[in-house]
Protein backbone atom coordinates (compact mmCIF):
# COMPACT_ATOMS: atom_id res chain seq x y z
CA UNK A 1 0.00 0.00 0.00
CA UNK A 2 2.98 2.40 0.88
CA UNK A 3 5.00 1.45 -2.58
CA UNK A 4 1.31 2.47 -4.10
CA UNK A 5 1.10 5.81 -2.25
CA UNK A 6 4.40 6.78 -2.79
CA UNK A 7 3.94 5.75 -6.89
CA UNK A 8 1.28 7.76 -7.08
CA UNK A 9 2.76 10.71 -5.28
CA UNK A 10 5.37 10.33 -7.85
CA UNK A 11 3.18 10.68 -10.79
CA UNK A 12 1.17 13.20 -9.64
CA UNK A 13 4.56 15.21 -8.99
CA UNK A 14 6.14 14.28 -12.29
CA UNK A 15 2.70 15.05 -14.33
CA UNK A 16 2.54 18.88 -12.69
CA UNK A 17 6.79 19.10 -13.52
CA UNK A 18 5.89 17.86 -17.17
CA UNK A 19 2.97 20.87 -17.38
CA UNK A 20 4.87 23.05 -15.91
CA UNK A 21 7.65 22.51 -18.30
CA UNK A 22 5.37 22.58 -21.17
CA UNK A 23 3.69 26.00 -20.55
CA UNK A 24 7.49 26.83 -19.87
CA UNK A 25 8.32 26.04 -23.58
CA UNK A 26 5.18 27.52 -24.75
CA UNK A 27 6.08 30.62 -23.06
CA UNK A 28 9.41 30.64 -24.63
CA UNK A 29 7.67 30.42 -27.91
CA UNK A 30 5.65 32.97 -27.35
CA UNK A 31 8.26 35.45 -26.32
CA UNK A 32 10.73 34.42 -29.33
CA UNK A 33 7.64 35.39 -31.61
CA UNK A 34 6.57 38.47 -29.51
CA UNK A 35 10.79 39.53 -29.74
CA UNK A 36 10.45 38.38 -33.35
CA UNK A 37 7.45 40.68 -34.16
CA UNK A 38 8.95 43.58 -32.17
CA UNK A 39 12.11 43.85 -34.32
CA UNK A 40 10.00 43.45 -37.25
CA UNK A 41 7.82 46.24 -36.10
CA UNK A 42 11.17 48.32 -35.77
CA UNK A 43 11.63 47.80 -39.35
CA UNK A 44 8.56 48.28 -40.70
CA UNK A 45 8.48 51.73 -38.75
CA UNK A 46 11.78 52.83 -40.38
CA UNK A 47 10.21 51.57 -43.51
CA UNK A 48 7.22 53.47 -43.42
CA UNK A 49 9.02 56.72 -42.24
CA UNK A 50 10.85 56.84 -45.02
CA UNK A 51 8.14 56.22 -47.30
CA UNK A 52 6.47 58.94 -46.07
CA UNK A 53 9.18 61.20 -46.16
CA UNK A 54 9.49 59.98 -50.30
CA UNK A 55 5.95 60.36 -50.24
CA UNK A 56 6.29 63.99 -49.23
CA UNK A 57 8.96 64.81 -51.24
CA UNK A 58 7.09 63.23 -54.50
CA UNK A 59 4.03 65.46 -53.62
CA UNK A 60 6.27 68.44 -53.69
CA UNK A 61 7.52 67.51 -57.09
CA UNK A 62 3.70 66.98 -58.42
CA UNK A 63 2.98 69.99 -57.45
CA UNK A 64 5.82 71.97 -58.66
CA UNK A 65 5.45 69.96 -61.96
CA UNK A 66 2.13 71.16 -61.84
CA UNK A 67 3.05 74.69 -61.41
CA UNK A 68 5.60 74.55 -64.02
CA UNK A 69 2.47 72.94 -66.72
CA UNK A 70 0.38 75.79 -65.66
CA UNK A 71 3.25 78.61 -66.69
CA UNK A 72 3.98 76.54 -69.87
CA UNK A 73 0.51 76.56 -71.17
CA UNK A 74 -0.13 80.48 -70.32
CA UNK A 75 3.17 80.69 -72.55
CA UNK A 76 1.69 78.86 -74.83
CA UNK A 77 -1.34 80.56 -74.82
CA UNK A 78 0.64 83.64 -75.45
CA UNK A 79 2.17 82.25 -78.16
CA UNK A 80 -0.34 80.31 -79.89
CA UNK A 81 -2.73 83.85 -79.79
CA UNK A 82 0.58 86.01 -81.63
CA UNK A 83 1.87 84.13 -84.49
CA UNK A 84 2.97 87.45 -86.32
CA UNK A 85 4.98 87.78 -83.47
CA UNK A 86 6.91 84.82 -82.71
CA UNK A 87 8.66 82.60 -85.06
CA UNK A 88 7.99 79.00 -86.40
CA UNK A 89 10.60 77.93 -83.79
CA UNK A 90 9.36 79.65 -80.82
CA UNK A 91 6.00 78.00 -81.09
CA UNK A 92 7.25 74.64 -81.48
CA UNK A 93 9.54 75.08 -78.57
CA UNK A 94 6.81 76.17 -76.51
CA UNK A 95 4.64 73.33 -77.69
CA UNK A 96 7.61 70.94 -76.55
CA UNK A 97 8.25 72.69 -73.36
CA UNK A 98 4.17 72.16 -72.33
CA UNK A 99 4.71 68.39 -73.34
CA UNK A 100 7.97 67.76 -71.11
CA UNK A 101 6.44 69.16 -68.06
CA UNK A 102 3.35 67.50 -68.96
CA UNK A 103 5.57 63.67 -69.20
CA UNK A 104 7.41 64.65 -66.22
CA UNK A 105 4.45 65.58 -64.45
CA UNK A 106 2.33 61.88 -64.93
CA UNK A 107 5.71 59.88 -63.94
CA UNK A 108 6.08 61.86 -60.64
CA UNK A 109 2.03 61.39 -60.43
CA UNK A 110 2.45 57.26 -60.83
CA UNK A 111 5.62 57.33 -58.69
CA UNK A 112 3.71 59.27 -56.01
CA UNK A 113 0.75 57.27 -56.40
CA UNK A 114 2.56 53.83 -55.93
CA UNK A 115 4.36 54.87 -53.57
CA UNK A 116 1.28 56.48 -51.34
CA UNK A 117 0.16 52.56 -52.32
CA UNK A 118 3.13 51.13 -50.83
CA UNK A 119 2.78 53.50 -47.60
CA UNK A 120 -0.81 52.94 -47.34
CA UNK A 121 -0.08 48.60 -47.46
CA UNK A 122 2.98 49.03 -45.24
CA UNK A 123 0.54 51.20 -42.57
CA UNK A 124 -1.87 47.98 -42.82
CA UNK A 125 1.09 46.12 -41.96
CA UNK A 126 2.42 47.92 -39.12
CA UNK A 127 -1.36 47.84 -37.50
CA UNK A 128 -1.81 43.77 -38.00
CA UNK A 129 1.70 43.20 -36.52
CA UNK A 130 1.49 45.70 -33.54
CA UNK A 131 -1.85 43.81 -32.96
CA UNK A 132 0.33 40.70 -32.69
CA UNK A 133 2.79 42.17 -30.96
CA UNK A 134 0.66 43.19 -28.24
CA UNK A 135 -1.45 39.95 -28.63
CA UNK A 136 1.84 38.23 -27.64
CA UNK A 137 2.97 40.69 -24.88
CA UNK A 138 0.06 40.03 -23.47
CA UNK A 139 -0.41 36.19 -23.62
CA UNK A 140 3.22 35.97 -22.23
CA UNK A 141 2.27 37.82 -18.99
CA UNK A 142 -0.75 35.81 -18.58
CA UNK A 143 0.60 32.28 -19.20
CA UNK A 144 3.73 33.76 -17.00
CA UNK A 145 1.19 34.37 -14.33
CA UNK A 146 -0.41 31.03 -14.83
CA UNK A 147 2.98 29.65 -14.58
CA UNK A 148 3.90 31.10 -11.05
CA UNK A 149 0.72 30.46 -9.79
CA UNK A 150 0.62 27.06 -11.16
CA UNK A 151 3.92 26.45 -9.71
CA UNK A 152 3.52 27.80 -5.71
CA UNK A 153 0.35 25.81 -5.66
CA UNK A 154 2.46 22.76 -7.02
CA UNK A 155 4.89 23.42 -4.22
CA UNK A 156 2.46 24.03 -2.03
CA UNK A 157 1.04 20.51 -2.99
CA UNK A 158 4.24 18.76 -2.91
CA UNK A 159 4.85 20.07 0.59
CA UNK A 160 1.50 18.57 1.34
CA UNK A 161 2.16 15.57 0.09
CA UNK A 162 5.58 14.99 2.24
CA UNK A 163 3.75 16.69 4.90
CA UNK A 164 1.29 13.92 4.93
CA UNK A 165 3.83 11.32 3.86
CA UNK A 166 6.05 12.24 7.03
CA UNK A 167 2.90 12.07 9.22
CA UNK A 168 1.76 9.03 8.30
CA UNK A 169 5.27 7.38 8.67
CA UNK A 170 5.56 9.38 11.74
CA UNK A 171 1.86 7.97 12.49
CA UNK A 172 3.12 4.43 11.85
CA UNK A 173 6.68 4.93 13.88
CA UNK A 174 4.75 6.46 17.45
CA UNK A 175 2.10 2.98 17.21
CA UNK A 176 5.38 1.27 16.82
CA UNK A 177 7.56 2.59 19.07
CA UNK A 178 4.39 2.79 21.43
CA UNK A 179 3.94 -1.32 21.49
CA UNK A 180 7.69 -1.46 21.28
CA UNK A 181 7.55 0.53 24.55
CA UNK A 182 4.48 -1.18 26.14
CA UNK A 183 6.70 -4.50 25.05
CA UNK A 184 9.72 -3.25 26.52
CA UNK A 185 7.44 -2.23 30.02
CA UNK A 186 5.91 -5.98 30.15
CA UNK A 187 9.67 -7.44 29.85
CA UNK A 188 11.17 -5.52 32.34
CA UNK A 189 8.17 -6.02 34.84
CA UNK A 190 7.78 -9.68 33.81
CA UNK A 191 11.83 -10.34 34.04
CA UNK A 192 12.30 -7.97 37.39
CA UNK A 193 9.46 -7.39 39.76
CA UNK A 194 7.73 -9.70 38.61
CA UNK A 195 9.93 -12.97 39.16
CA UNK A 196 11.07 -11.36 42.31
CA UNK A 197 7.66 -11.16 43.09
CA UNK A 198 7.27 -14.98 42.99
CA UNK A 199 10.48 -15.62 44.78
CA UNK A 200 9.57 -13.21 47.49
CA UNK A 201 6.29 -15.12 48.13
CA UNK A 202 7.94 -18.37 47.98
CA UNK A 203 10.76 -16.67 50.76
CA UNK A 204 7.81 -15.60 52.66
CA UNK A 205 6.08 -18.69 53.02
CA UNK A 206 9.43 -20.61 54.29
CA UNK A 207 10.12 -17.93 56.72
CA UNK A 208 6.06 -18.68 58.05
CA UNK A 209 6.65 -21.97 58.35
CA UNK A 210 10.09 -21.63 60.55
CA UNK A 211 8.68 -19.16 62.75
CA UNK A 212 7.40 -21.55 65.18
CA UNK A 213 10.63 -24.43 65.07
CA UNK A 214 13.67 -22.45 64.13
CA UNK A 215 12.35 -18.53 64.70
CA UNK A 216 16.36 -17.52 64.37
CA UNK A 217 16.55 -18.90 61.02
CA UNK A 218 13.31 -17.41 60.20
CA UNK A 219 15.05 -14.23 61.19
CA UNK A 220 17.57 -14.08 58.68
CA UNK A 221 14.89 -15.18 56.01
CA UNK A 222 12.87 -12.39 57.02
CA UNK A 223 15.64 -9.85 56.81
CA UNK A 224 17.29 -11.32 53.43
CA UNK A 225 13.34 -11.07 52.27
CA UNK A 226 13.26 -6.91 53.44
CA UNK A 227 16.50 -6.84 51.16
CA UNK A 228 15.08 -8.19 48.05
CA UNK A 229 11.92 -6.40 48.52
CA UNK A 230 14.11 -3.11 48.64
CA UNK A 231 15.94 -4.44 45.42
CA UNK A 232 12.13 -5.20 43.64
CA UNK A 233 10.50 -1.58 44.95
CA UNK A 234 14.14 0.54 43.37
CA UNK A 235 12.97 -1.67 39.74
CA UNK A 236 9.56 -0.79 40.13
CA UNK A 237 10.74 2.98 40.98
CA UNK A 238 12.90 2.89 37.83
CA UNK A 239 10.35 1.65 35.50
CA UNK A 240 8.08 4.19 36.52
CA UNK A 241 10.39 6.56 36.12
CA UNK A 242 11.43 5.61 32.69
CA UNK A 243 7.55 5.73 32.19
CA UNK A 244 7.00 9.41 33.57
CA UNK A 245 9.53 10.84 36.44
CA UNK A 246 7.35 11.82 39.29
CA UNK A 247 10.38 14.11 40.51
CA UNK A 248 8.65 16.18 37.31
CA UNK A 249 5.36 16.67 38.49
CA UNK A 250 6.64 17.67 42.10
CA UNK A 251 9.52 19.64 41.91
CA UNK A 252 9.91 20.32 37.97
CA UNK A 253 11.78 20.52 34.54
CA UNK A 254 15.61 20.78 36.48
CA UNK A 255 15.44 18.36 39.38
CA UNK A 256 13.98 15.88 36.88
CA UNK A 257 16.90 16.49 34.77
CA UNK A 258 19.36 16.51 37.64
CA UNK A 259 17.69 13.20 38.63
CA UNK A 260 17.63 11.82 34.66
CA UNK A 261 21.66 12.48 35.03
CA UNK A 262 21.93 10.67 37.85
CA UNK A 263 20.44 7.81 37.00
CA UNK A 264 22.41 7.20 33.78
CA UNK A 265 25.51 7.85 35.17
CA UNK A 266 24.47 4.72 38.52
CA UNK A 267 23.36 2.36 36.10
CA UNK A 268 26.36 2.47 33.94
CA UNK A 269 24.67 3.69 30.79
CA UNK A 270 26.04 7.46 30.36
CA UNK A 271 27.62 10.25 32.06
CA UNK A 272 26.25 12.94 31.51
CA UNK A 273 26.93 16.69 33.48
CA UNK A 274 24.42 18.96 33.62
CA UNK A 275 24.87 22.81 33.81
CA UNK A 276 22.03 25.27 34.35
CA UNK A 277 22.72 29.00 34.08
CA UNK A 278 20.48 32.05 34.58
CA UNK A 279 17.21 32.39 36.13
CA UNK A 280 14.87 29.70 36.30
CA UNK A 281 11.83 30.21 34.11
CA UNK A 282 8.66 27.64 34.83
CA UNK A 283 6.43 26.66 32.25
CA UNK A 284 3.23 24.82 32.18
CA UNK A 285 3.34 21.36 32.84
CA UNK A 286 3.14 19.56 29.12
CA UNK A 287 5.99 21.98 27.84
CA UNK A 288 8.25 20.66 30.92
CA UNK A 289 7.53 16.93 30.15
CA UNK A 290 8.11 17.71 26.53
CA UNK A 291 11.08 19.37 26.20
CA UNK A 292 12.29 16.50 29.46
CA UNK A 293 11.42 13.51 27.17
CA UNK A 294 13.53 16.02 23.88
CA UNK A 295 17.20 15.86 26.14
CA UNK A 296 15.89 11.91 27.28
CA UNK A 297 15.73 10.83 24.09
CA UNK A 298 18.76 13.19 22.72
CA UNK A 299 20.70 11.46 25.73
CA UNK A 300 19.22 8.34 24.77
CA UNK A 301 20.83 8.37 20.90
CA UNK A 302 24.07 9.89 22.63
CA UNK A 303 24.86 6.08 24.26
CA UNK A 304 22.85 4.31 21.22
CA UNK A 305 25.21 5.78 18.49
CA UNK A 306 27.55 8.32 19.20
CA UNK A 307 30.33 5.98 20.52
CA UNK A 308 31.04 7.52 23.56
CA UNK A 309 29.87 7.02 27.23
CA UNK A 310 30.21 11.06 28.06
CA UNK A 311 27.91 13.84 27.15
CA UNK A 312 26.87 17.34 28.44
CA UNK A 313 23.86 18.79 29.31
CA UNK A 314 23.41 22.55 28.97
CA UNK A 315 20.59 25.04 30.02
CA UNK A 316 20.71 28.86 29.84
CA UNK A 317 17.66 30.86 31.07
CA UNK A 318 17.79 34.35 29.15
CA UNK A 319 16.06 37.23 28.92
CA UNK A 320 12.82 35.44 26.94
CA UNK A 321 13.70 32.04 25.87
CA UNK A 322 15.33 28.59 27.14
CA UNK A 323 17.95 27.53 25.68
CA UNK A 324 19.35 23.62 25.86
CA UNK A 325 22.67 22.10 23.61
CA UNK A 326 23.06 18.44 24.68
CA UNK A 327 26.31 17.54 22.97
CA UNK A 328 28.88 14.79 22.82
CA UNK A 329 32.18 14.08 21.43
CA UNK A 330 31.65 10.93 19.62
CA UNK A 331 31.59 9.72 16.37
CA UNK A 332 29.66 12.26 14.61
CA UNK A 333 27.00 11.41 11.12
CA UNK A 334 26.91 13.18 7.92
CA UNK A 335 23.94 15.50 8.69
CA UNK A 336 23.25 15.98 5.06
CA UNK A 337 22.94 11.69 4.07
CA UNK A 338 20.42 12.32 7.64
CA UNK A 339 18.34 14.54 5.60
CA UNK A 340 18.47 13.02 2.67
CA UNK A 341 17.59 9.57 4.25
CA UNK A 342 14.68 11.39 6.55
CA UNK A 343 13.33 12.85 2.85
CA UNK A 344 12.73 8.70 1.98
CA UNK A 345 12.20 7.09 5.01
CA UNK A 346 11.94 3.13 4.92
CA UNK A 347 12.54 2.32 8.23
CA UNK A 348 12.64 3.34 11.89
CA UNK A 349 16.29 4.30 12.09
CA UNK A 350 15.87 8.17 12.96
CA UNK A 351 12.41 8.17 14.49
CA UNK A 352 13.89 9.14 17.53
CA UNK A 353 15.23 12.46 15.29
CA UNK A 354 12.06 12.74 13.96
CA UNK A 355 10.30 12.23 17.31
CA UNK A 356 12.16 15.23 19.23
CA UNK A 357 11.50 17.50 15.93
CA UNK A 358 8.17 16.69 16.32
CA UNK A 359 7.64 17.59 20.10
CA UNK A 360 9.29 20.39 19.60
CA UNK A 361 7.35 21.88 16.69
CA UNK A 362 3.89 21.17 19.29
CA UNK A 363 4.98 23.32 21.79
CA UNK A 364 6.67 26.11 19.80
CA UNK A 365 9.97 25.60 20.13
CA UNK A 366 12.89 24.97 17.18
CA UNK A 367 15.54 22.38 17.03
CA UNK A 368 18.78 22.08 15.39
CA UNK A 369 21.03 19.03 14.96
CA UNK A 370 24.64 20.23 14.35
CA UNK A 371 27.21 17.26 13.44
CA UNK A 372 30.87 16.33 11.87
CA UNK A 373 31.88 12.64 11.14
CA UNK A 374 34.44 12.01 13.94
CA UNK A 375 34.10 15.56 15.99
CA UNK A 376 30.74 14.85 17.60
CA UNK A 377 27.08 16.01 17.82
CA UNK A 378 25.20 19.12 19.20
CA UNK A 379 21.60 19.19 19.33
CA UNK A 380 20.32 22.79 20.43
CA UNK A 381 16.80 23.34 21.26
CA UNK A 382 15.50 26.91 21.80
CA UNK A 383 11.90 27.59 24.34
CA UNK A 384 10.86 30.83 23.82
CA UNK A 385 9.06 31.88 26.90
CA UNK A 386 4.84 32.15 26.12
CA UNK A 387 5.01 35.74 27.99
CA UNK A 388 7.78 38.45 28.84
CA UNK A 389 9.96 37.69 32.39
Amino acid sequence: MDVDDGQGERLLRDAFKQSIESMEGSKGQIFEIYENTKEDVESTRKMLLELKEQTRKLQDEVDELVRQEQKEKQKLVQVSGNFSNYSEDRIRASYEAVKTVQVKLAIAKEKEYQTRRQRDRLELRLYSMEKTLHMAETLATKLGSVIGYLTSQLSDVVTQMEIVSKNKFLGMQIIKAQENERLRVSREIHDGPAQEMVNLIYQASVAERLVDTRPNEAKANLQELRRQIRTCLADVRQIIFDMRPMTLDDLGLIPALRQLTKKLGEREVLNADLQIDGKEYKFDNHVEVTIFRIVQEALNNVHRHAGTDHASVRMLYTADHLAIMVSDQGKGFDVDELAEERRNPSGDGHFGVIGMEERARIIGATISIASELGKGTRVNIKMPYPQPR
